[in-house]
């Protein structure tokens, strides 16, 4: 029976042993599973960080497209502005203008009643002062460019092949 007592024992010391060993590996993993569980969380959170970065970078780009067709609207009105302004110029330039040769005065007079505003120039043309008295007003145009302006926002913008077709 000794020999049965003593094996008990030693079975006994070794199953102590080994649920020391167990409880030791089971807070060594709980302890892995806390780190884990945290590193987890962390990613999570620099997961959602970088969703509200791509989000704030998506709308970033909407606005600078938007920006870029607005620009390119009111360049295309300022040019055709400056290109209306230009042919109207040139067609007032045109039709004021007699086609004339030689010098600019036809006689000495012309040259001295230029100061005299009661003489009318040679070829019965009124002093341009009192020509330009006498001008209509030019239009208001805002509704027009302002119509424009809408229907230019409501166009489609262009696709990324499109673009780089430009």
């Amino acid at each position: 029976m000794q020999r049965q007592g003593g094996d008990v024992a030693t079975l006994q010391a070794q199953m102590e042993s080994l649920r020391l060993e167990l409880e030791a590996r089971i807070s060594g993993l709980e302890a892995e599973r806390r780190t884990m569980v945290t590193a987890m969380e962390e990613l999570r959170d620099d997961r959602a960080t970088m969703r509200g970065r791509l989000l704030e970078a998506r709308e970033s780009q909407r606005e600078a497209e938007t920006a870029r067709s607005r620009i390119a609207a009111d360049y295309e009105i300022l040019k055709d502005r400056v290109l209306k302004k230009r042919r109207e110029q040139q067609r007032q330039a045109q039709q004021g203008m007699p086609a004339r040769t030689g010098s600019a005065f036809a006689s000495l007079d012309d040259i001295v009643s230029l100061g005299d505003p009661s003489v009318v120039r040679g070829g019965g043309l009124p002093r341009p002062e009192a020509s330009t008295a006498s001008r209509p007003p030019l239009p208001d145009r805002r509704q027009e460019r302002e119509e424009e302006e809408v229907s230019s926002s409501r166009r489609p913008r262009p696709s990324e092949g499109e673009r780089r077709e430009e």
